[in-house]
């Protein structure tokens, strides 16, 4: 085996992780056999993936390593939660609108046919995948099995290889669809809050928000929710607003017509200065450059 890819019959497996595959591919490591791929990203800054929208025929599951920025579906913005898998639902246009560097994760594409094989071995044909379900000790296993098989080079046995693709692939599915699989245990009442929270503020980014408003929502002293939020979240309640508000307008700025102030406004900026500075600080440009430049 070797983890130079070259263009073949499994060419469509390999770009449903990017449409840019093969210019990213220097920046990551790269897993597979012919019925399953996976790229692995880890926490280097200089591991980017450039912006962009697609579809495609394979299944996809996203497995945050850290907190994952996403935007997907109809331009609803949504962040990756350490400790679940975020399936892309197939022929589904989804798009990640900005360039994410250091934020380690695993993107798996299975076959269609090799899984749907799987789902109806299980009895489970035409079963759909929901939004996220819960990372088990099995998947870990599973993934670190296949990775260090594939990186025995020469010496890689490929029917190992089709074997944990199997394993990998019917535990995804059994985690997802079997009421009787093992659970995790229900998170904290304080962790519950703080997603609660999130969920909040992913749906009302653009209004006035305040973090002292936030901690009395969850019954927590303001220090308190700020620590708390940040361990569950991995980023502050301002960096985690203001994450939101900058994705929102990049949207905006690259498909609407809507002027530097309308777009600050309507992205929950009380001044469009204040905005273009965030902005830049964000992404190195002005609103008004990275229009240009989209």
């Amino acid at each position: 085996m070797t983890k130079d890819t070259s263009k073949g019959p499994a060419e469509a497996l390999f770009l449903a992780h990017h449409p840019d595959f093969y210019s990213i591919l220097g920046h990551c490591e790269h897993y597979y056999c012919e019925h399953l791929s996976i790229l692995s990203f880890n926490d280097d800054p200089d591991c980017i993936s450039p912006p962009f929208s697609h579809s495609h025929d394979a299944y996809e599951f996203l497995i945050p390593n850290g907190p994952l920025p996403m935007i997907m579906y109809e331009g609803n913005i949504y962040f990756g939660e350490v400790g679940f898998i975020y399936p892309v639902q197939r022929n589904t246009l989804h798009a990640s609108k900005f360039k994410v560097s250091g934020i380690p994760h695993d993107n798996i594409i299975v076959d269609r046919e090799f899984l749907e094989e799987c789902m109806r071995a299980k009895g489970l044909a035409g079963k759909e995948f929901d939004v996220r379900f819960a990372m088990t000790k099995e998947i870990k296993a599973y993934l670190r099995f296949f990775k260090d098989e594939f990186d025995k080079g020469p010496l890689c046995h490929m029917e190992k290889l089709r074997a944990l693709a199997l394993l990998l692939t019917s535990e995804l599915i059994e985690e997802e669809f079997s009421e009787e699989h093992d659970r995790p245990k229900n998170p904290p009442e304080y962790q519950k809050g703080i997603m609660q929270i999130a969920s909040y503020m992913n749906q009302h980014f653009t209004e006035s928000v305040n973090v002292d408003d936030l901690a009395a929502m969850c019954g927590l002293s303001k220090p308190y929710f700020i620590a708390a939020f940040k361990k569950v979240i991995g980023e502050t309640p301002y960096n985690y607003l203001l994450l939101l508000r900058i994705a929102k307008a990049r949207i905006m700025l690259e498909t609407t017509s809507c002027s530097v102030n309308e777009i600050a406004e309507m992205c929950g900026f009380k001044r469009a200065n204040t905005f273009t500075s965030l902005f830049k600080n964000s992404t190195g440009m002005t609103p008004s450059q990275y229009r240009k430049q989209a």
